[in-house]
């Protein structure tokens, strides 16, 4: 069976009605749950192929999204956490140079649902030696990052041009 759609988030209250559903989690990488195409195999062993709808591309694949019921089980999406560094910039002049470099390394960046400006990577000690030289608050710990909170270019264009030398590239 290829699934084409998602039915919805455990968070939405129409999976939280009737009797207790059981769950069969589908345990994705988040470079995997960035993907329209996808096979893979949930914890109990169901065979999953995923060919997301053009609609359904446009929503992406979230931690707890539901893709199919059968019987009183659920398969849902679980997005592993990873390693990242959580920056909390103290002013907006800090976030703003923060983003520029982080932008400038190509680092895809996340912003965090938080009080307090807060923005993760996925880990990279290069990154951190960033952080630590921008002097900017940081923690690093394994964190579940959700497509739908990452910067994305919205031109779908770059901008800039990096040196390229012919004679290296020989």
């Amino acid at each position: 069976m290829i699934l084409t759609h998602v039915l919805g988030n455990l968070s939405d209250p129409d999976f939280s009605k009737g009797p207790e559903k059981k769950i069969d989690e589908l345990p994705l990488e988040y470079t995997d749950a960035q993907k329209h195409i996808l096979r893979a195999v949930t914890k109990q062993g169901r065979d999953i192929a995923i060919r997301l709808s053009p609609e359904a591309q446009l929503a992406g694949l979230r931690d707890g999204d539901v893709l199919m019921e059968e019987d009183q089980t659920l398969v849902v999406i679980r997005v592993l956490p990873v390693p990242a560094l959580i920056a909390r910039p103290c002013s907006l002049m800090e976030a703003a140079r923060f983003c520029y470099e982080i932008g400038n390394r190509h680092a895809p960046l996340y912003a965090l649902p938080e009080d307090q400006p807060a923005f993760a990577v996925v880990y990279d000690g290069s990154l951190e030696i960033l952080f630590e030289k921008l002097g900017i608050p940081y923690e690093k710990k394994e964190l579940s990052l959700d497509d739908h909170c990452r910067f994305k270019l919205v031109s779908g264009t770059h901008h800039h041009h990096h040196a390229h030398h012919e004679e290296d590239e020989v």
